[in-house]
């Protein structure tokens, strides 16, 4: 493995996009080797009347004849063959088709059944078994892949039937993630390695305080780091889901940054844990201290755990809930409501990986009926088939397949991947994905190195790389400092983040990069073809390191040259009497400064 690599791999802290590769094929081909479904469902967002055909794996490790389907739409939770007869149905899966699977050398047969359609609105929740008729009785349920290195157990699946979208305005969002503790308080110093695990004064006030600066800066909606009662700075192990921990301020102070915030035209999205609370979660200390609690139940207490009980990536100080359990579901349904009814815009859900796809799918409704256009995206960190199959149970997930690929294209000074590969990539996965499920894409953010440091600190590289963030992907989301050349001093370690230092404030900021970032901003907000067009290559030289795009929605078309080198270039120009934005006519060619992003319009528009 080359140190590119290494590096890279060093900056994911957790998660399928990077990580051990013996690890990681070790955990597929078990997977592949029994039974399970992989969310495989078609229509893979079903709409209202539809019939749903389930696609189960058996692998070769598994000896079954019938794969029954047990399922509910009541809401109750399908316990099996035992539960299935007073509250649901079941359906049989009937062999389909064998397919060699090269990760396991060895054959995998499918097997499919279908579900009835259901009218709009039903919440239709599934348990998967397979059987053996012959020999010893023999029960095996689907399971999925734990990421957070935990026991396995059998999966609830689900999907709820509704012709819900993304709301519109987060299809041409430009957000702002904001790391409350480090925003304000403590600035324009690097924090000693001591100080980065504890509260640093950042508060919802001095959020407040610098509206205008986001305003000023063009983005349209901020992302809020967790804020409710914590035990850590970082505030991803909520004690208290419906109060504001006193250190960041008051409930009254979050209300009132919705209010001046949606004043400004600003939206905002709060970070919301649903998968994992505080060792001091109420519930769970009267669960840990009393066995006979109701609130036992709300929580995995097993000897096979670290613990003795389920936690978050085996971390004791973050008890991992039952979310499949009903009360857990309402009790979390009911706490994002709160907040959405408050003046929440949408949710930022962390480790959305750690909960079924049933309960993202009855969470996703909820919200939906206090606030039709909340946006709802969720952090999980893979790609392919396992990211897509959150279509339709959130409105999409953050694109850490495109955080990779433009570190790994500009961050070094060789790159280590190719311009096509990451012209490949940005273009099937436009396609794979579809325009209903959005993924916002960043360079950076609290959980690994910044963009700049793992750069060197070359701002021609940053400056690339925003670039292509602005003018290529998703709804772009910009970590707080990058847009001013804010790095780190130190390479992070294996949990507390070294990209989590104070902001810099005034004469502090690269002024030139805030500017640079700025036209960006009003160049995606002022094109529709950046946020929604199509991406068409008209010209690529892999040795000189140019790329020219087309991209274009409805009337607006833009062109987009792009040189990954660190020496100047020419690149040619597709369509003759070109006009840059600055109003400067070409003819049939244009010089492009090393590591830079250039934008025109073709034909002098």
């Amino acid at each position: 493995m080359s140190k590119v690599q290494q590096s890279i791999m060093a900056d994911f802290v957790f998660g399928g996009i990077e990580a051990d590769e013996a690890r990681l094929l070790a955990t597929e081909r078990v997977a592949r080797s029994a039974i399970r479904h992989f969310h495989q469902i078609q229509p893979i967002d079903p709409l209202p009347e539809t019939p749903v055909t389930l696609t189960v794996q058996v692998g070769p490790d598994v000896a079954i004849d019938r794969v029954t389907a047990y399922v509910t739409t009541d809401g109750s939770n399908p316990a099996g063959a035992q539960g299935c007869a007073e509250n649901g149905f079941a359906v049989s899966l009937k062999p389909a088709s064998i397919r060699w699977e090269p990760l396991i050398w060895d054959y995998v047969t499918l097997w499919q059944g279908e579900l009835p359609p259901q009218p709009e609105g039903t919440l239709v929740q599934y348990r998967i078994e397979g059987w053996r008729s012959f020999g010893p009785p023999l029960s095996l349920w689907s399971r999925e892949m734990n990421l957070d290195r935990t026991v396995e157990r059998p999966a609830l699946y689900g999907y709820h039937v509704d012709r819900l979208a993304p709301p519109a305005w987060a299809r041409e969002a430009v957000l702002y993630q904001i790391f409350v503790d480090r925003f304000t308080g403590v600035t324009n110093r690097w924090l000693e390695p001591e100080e980065l695990t504890s509260f640093q004064g950042g508060t919802l006030r001095g959020v407040i305080d610098h509206l205008d600066y986001m305003v000023d800066l063009g983005v349209t909606a901020i992302w809020l780091s967790p804020i409710f009662v914590t035990e850590s700075y970082h505030g991803y192990d909520t004690t208290d889901f419906y109060h504001v921990d006193p250190r960041f301020g008051s409930d009254a102070d979050l209300v009132e940054l919705f209010e001046q915030a949606h004043a400004r035209g600003l939206r905002v999205i709060l970070d919301f844990v649903a998968n994992h609370t505080s060792v001091k979660f109420a519930p769970f200390v009267e669960a840990l201290n009393n066995p006979d609690s109701d609130y036992r139940r709300w929580f995995n207490f097993d000897g096979a755990y670290k613990h003795g009980y389920r936690a978050f990536f085996d971390v004791a100080t973050m008890p991992q809930m039952d979310t499949d359990y009903p009360p857990v579901r309402d009790f979390l349904v009911d706490a994002a409501q709160h907040w959405l009814r408050a003046g929440a815009d949408g949710l930022r859900l962390d480790y959305a990986a750690g909960p079924s796809h049933a309960f993202w799918s009855a969470f996703r409704a909820a919200c939906r009926a206090v606030k039709p256009d909340c946006w709802l995206f969720g952090e999980v960190t893979r790609a392919g088939d396992p990211l897509r199959s959150y279509t339709g149970r959130l409105d999409g997930c953050l694109d850490f397949a495109f955080c990779r690929a433009v570190r790994m294209l500009c961050a070094f000074e060789t790159p280590a991947i190719t311009l096509s590969q990451f012209a490949n990539q940005l273009t099937n996965s436009r396609a794979f994905f579809g325009s209903d499920f959005l993924l916002p894409a960043f360079l950076d953010n609290h959980d690994m190195n910044r963009f700049l440091w793992v750069a060197g600190d070359d701002k021609r590289r940053l400056q690339l790389a925003l670039g292509l963030l602005f003018t290529m992907a998703g709804p772009p989301v910009l970590y707080y400092g990058t847009e001013v050349g804010l790095s780190q001093p130190r390479e992070k370690g294996s949990w507390r983040e070294e990209s989590r230092h104070p902001m810099l404030w005034g004469d502090a900021q690269d002024r030139a990069l805030l500017a640079y970032t700025q036209r960006l901003i009003t160049l995606r907000k002022e094109h529709p073809a950046l946020s929604a067009g199509t991406i068409v290559t008209q010209y690529l030289d892999e040795e000189l390191g140019i790329w020219v795009v087309e991209r274009q929605a409805g009337g607006d078309r833009l062109l987009i040259a792009v040189n990954v080198s660190g020496a100047a270039r020419t690149a040619p120009l597709p369509a003759a009497g070109a006009a840059t934005l600055e109003g400067e006519v070409l003819s049939d060619a244009l010089y492009l400064d090393p590591y830079s992003v250039t934008v025109l319009i073709p034909g002098g528009q």
